[in-house]
């Protein structure tokens, strides 16, 4: 068995998530949910948004790691939707932290989100979308100077 160096799926770390974007998005959340069911395996938080960038509807995944690491994959529509994600895992192969833009979701480029404390990642992550939003325009989404 290949021990995860990441360590497990938080809870705790997506409690915070959760509330964070509660409290910043307030209307703007539709839905919130455990996905797959938290009981049986715990993968990621599914937060469901009444907004999007090109869309009026979208989603995050986010995942918390206990040692270390994040993941919040974001998704408009279908799989052939906008896409993008902003990450952090220690891989000699690409940047920490790094981001996956909507055009090339394998790509690994610098992330400007260099927090690792999950509220001021969280707080980052909405501001990045929120600035792509309000311009239509996914070119904003890494554009911040170290947000929050």
């Amino acid at each position: 068995m290949r021990r995860e160096p990441r360590g497990r799926i938080s809870r705790e770390r997506l409690n915070t998530v959760e509330r964070t974007f509660q409290k910043r998005l307030n209307g703007l959340v539709k839905s919130v949910e455990w996905h797959p069911d938290y009981d049986v395996g715990l993968e990621d938080l599914r937060i469901e948004l009444r907004d999007g960038i090109h869309a009026a509807e979208s989603r995050f995944d986010v995942a918390w790691w206990t040692q270390h690491g994040y993941k919040y994959h974001y998704t408009e529509g279908n799989e052939n939707g906008l896409q993008f994600r902003f990450g952090w895992e220690i891989r000699p192969e690409f940047p920490d932290k790094h981001f996956h833009p909507p055009d090339d979701l394998h790509a690994h480029r610098e992330s400007c989100i260099r927090h690792e404390d999950v509220k001021r990642v969280t707080l980052a992550v909405i501001k990045c979308w929120y600035a792509a939003a309000k311009a239509g325009d996914p070119e904003k989404l890494n554009a911040l100077s170290n947000p929050p």
